[in-house]
C-alpha cells in the first residue's frame, strides 16, 4: 500500500503531470508521422530520461507509448497514411469517412475509442496482471499457430467481401513474409543477393508504400483541387451522447480483444486491431458498410490498439517478457536505471510498479485532454490542395522509410510497394489482406514449424492441443460463413 501512495504522489505532482502531458503530446506527433511510431519515439527519448527518477522516466515513456498508438490514426483518417502499423485498419473506414465529409466524426470516434481502450487496458494491467500472465504461458507453438491462422481468416472481411481477392492478397503477403533469414534453419532465402533483405522486407517500409505512396499517387492523379472538397468542416472532436451509447459496446469488445492479445508476446496492436475490426463487422447488422465509412470500423481497432498498451505491459512486469517491440525497448529504459523487469520488481521497486500501473490509466485520460485541444488544429491539413498533401505525404514517406535503417535501399523498396499499391487500387484489390498476412506471416510459420519439431513431425499436435483445436475450428467457421452468406444472397437475388 505504501508503494501505491508514493506512486500517486509522484503521478499527481507537478513533474509527474508534466511528464504525462509532454509524453502524450510527443507520442501523438510521433505516431502521426509515418515511419516513426512508439518504438522509435521511445528509443530516441530514453537518453533524455537518464537524469530523471525511474518513476518519472517511465511515466514519460509510457505516456509516449499511449499517445503514439493513438496518433497513428490521425494521419490514417485524414490522409489514408497510417502513422503506425496498428492504425492500418483504421485507415479503411476512417479515410472513407473523411472523403464523405465526416472527418470530424472519425477523429472524435478515434479519440474517444482510444481513451476507452487505454483506460480498460490500464485497469486490466492493474487488476489482472498475475492471472492473465499465467494464461499466456499456456499457449504453446500449436496454439500460437492457430491464433495466427484465425487472424488470416478475416481476409474476406478485409477485401470488400471478395474471398478470392482476399485469399490472393493474403497469399502474396505470406510470400513477402518468407523473405529473409529462415526462422528455424537460420539460412537466408529469397533475398536475391541483397544483404539488406536478410532481416526480411521491412514491414513499415512496405506499409508506408502500400498506404501512403499509393494514396499520394492517387491524389496527384486527381488534380490540384482541395482535398477537402465536399468533406465538411472539422470543429470539435467530442462524441455526442448518442454516439457514445451506440459505439460503447464496440469500444468495449475492441478493448477486451486488445488487452487479451496484447498479453501474448509478439502479437500486439498490429494484429489486435484487425481482429477487433473483424469481430465488430461480424456482429454488425450491416457488415457490408465496413470499408465504406462505418463508425464501428474506426471504434473497434482504435480501442484495441490502445488497450494493447496495458496488455503488453502485463507479461513485461509479471514475467520480464516483453509483450510487444515497444515494451522490449522499455526494458532498456529500466536497465538504464539499474532495474530488471520481472516478479522481483514488485518487491524491489513497488513505487515504480504502481507508477506504471496507474500511469497507464492516467496517460489515457491525458491523451484525451491533449487530443481534444490539439486535433482541431491538426485537422486543418485536409484543407490543403491535393497536390500539396501528395507532396507532403511523399516527403514524410521518404524521410520515414530512410529513418528506419538509414538505407536508400528502403526508400527504393517503399517506392516499389507504392507502385504495387497504386496498381492494386486500380484493380479494386484491397491492400489490407497483404498487410495482415505480412504481420502474421512470421507468427504462423515459426510456430507451425516449431510445433512440428516438438511433435517429431506429427500433425496430431494441432488437434490434441485444446487451444489450437479451438482456434482451428473458429478459422474453419470464419471461412465457411462468407461462402454460405454469398450463396444465400445469390439464391435470394435469383428469386
Amino acid at each position: 500500500m505504501g508503494g501505491m501512495i508514493e506512486a500517486l504522489g509522484t503521478i499527481f505532482s507537478m513533474w509527474g503531470l508534466a511528464c504525462l502531458l509532454a509524453g502524450t503530446a510527443i507520442g501523438i506527433v510521433v505516431g502521426a508521422l509515418p515511419g516513426l511510431g512508439p518504438s522509435i519515439g521511445i528509443s530516441l527519448l530514453i537518453p533524455f530520461t537518464y537524469t530523471l527518477s525511474p518513476e518519472l522516466s517511465m511515466l514519460l515513456l509510457v505516456s509516449l507509448y499511449m499517445g503514439a498508438e493513438y496518433g497513428g490514426s490521425v494521419s490514417a483518417i485524414l490522409l489514408s497514411t497510417p502513422g503506425t502499423a496498428a492504425a492500418a485498419s483504421t485507415a479503411l473506414d476512417g479515410y472513407a469517412m473523411t472523403r464523405q465529409g465526416r472527418a470530424n466524426e472519425a477523429l472524435a470516434i478515434s479519440l474517444g475509442s482510444s481513451a476507452v481502450g487505454g483506460v480498460i487496458g490500464g485497469l486490466a494491467l492493474l487488476v489482472l496482471a498475475g492471472p492473465l500472465a499465467s494464461l499466456a504461458l499456456k499457449f504453446g507453438p500449436a496454439g500460437y499457430f492457430a491464433v495466427g491462422l484465425f487472424g488470416l481468416t478475416s481476409v474476406a472481411a478485409l477485401s470488400g467481401g471478395s474471398l478470392v481477392k482476399g485469399l490472393l492478397g493474403a497469399a502474396f503477403g505470406l510470400a513477402i513474409a518468407t523473405v529473409g533469414i529462415d526462422p528455424i534453419a537460420g539460412v537466408p532465402r529469397f533475398t536475391f543477393g541483397f544483404i539488406e533483405l536478410y532481416e526480411g522486407v521491412p514491414f513499415l517500409t512496405a506499409l508506408i508504400g502500400l498506404f501512403a505512396v499509393s494514396e499520394a499517387l492517387v491524389l496527384a492523379e486527381k488534380g490540384i483541387r482541395s482535398s477537402a472538397d465536399g468533406q465538411g468542416p472539422v470543429r470539435s472532436v467530442l462524441l455526442r451522447a448518442r454516439q457514445w451509447r451506440d459505439l460503447f459496446p464496440t469500444m468495449l469488445s475492441g478493448s477486451v480483444i486488445g488487452t487479451l492479445l496484447g498479453i501474448l508476446p509478439g502479437v500486439g496492436g498490429n494484429i489486435a486491431c484487425w481482429i477487433a475490426r473483424d469481430f465488430a463487422r461480424r456482429r454488425d447488422k450491416d457488415p457490408d458498410s465496413f470499408g465504406h465509412g462505418a463508425e464501428k470500423g474506426v471504434a473497434a481497432p482504435e480501442a484495441a490498439n490502445n488497450a494493447t498498451v496495458g496488455g503488453a505491459l502485463i507479461p513485461l512486469l509479471s514475467l520480464g517478457v516483453p509483450g510487444s517491440p515497444t515494451t522490449a525497448v522499455l526494458v532498456g529504459a529500466l536497465i538504464l536505471h539499474g532495474l530488471r523487469p520481472g516478479p522481483q520488481l514488485f518487491s524491489e521497486a513497488p513505487a515504480l510498479v504502481y507508477s506504471i500501473l496507474i500511469g497507464v490509466i492516467v496517460s489515457a485520460l491525458a491523451m484525451f485532454a491533449v487530443g481534444t485541444l490539439c486535433l482541431p488544429i491538426w485537422a486543418r491539413a485536409i484543407r490543403l490542395p491535393r497536390s500539396v498533401i501528395a507532396t507532403g505525404i511523399m516527403a514524410f514517406a521518404v524521410l520515414g522509410a530512410f529513418a528506419l535503417r538509414n538505407l536508400v535501399f528502403d526508400v527504393s523498396m517503399m517506392l516499389l510497394f507504392g507502385l504495387l499499391g497504386y496498381v492494386l487500387k486500380k484493380l479494386r484489390f484491397s491492400v489490407a489482406p497483404i498487410v495482415l498476412a505480412m504481420v502474421l506471416g512470421y507468427l504462423v510459420e515459426s510456430n507451425y514449424r516449431t510445433a512440428l519439431v516438438t511433435s517429431q513431425g506429427s500433425y496430431s499436435i494441432f488437434v490434441t492441443d485444446p487451444i489450437s483445436l479451438t482456434f482451428l475450428i473458429l478459422s474453419a467457421v470464419s471461412l465457411i460463413l462468407p461462402i454460405l452468406r454469398s450463396l444465400r444472397s445469390r439464391r435470394r437475388s435469383a428469386l
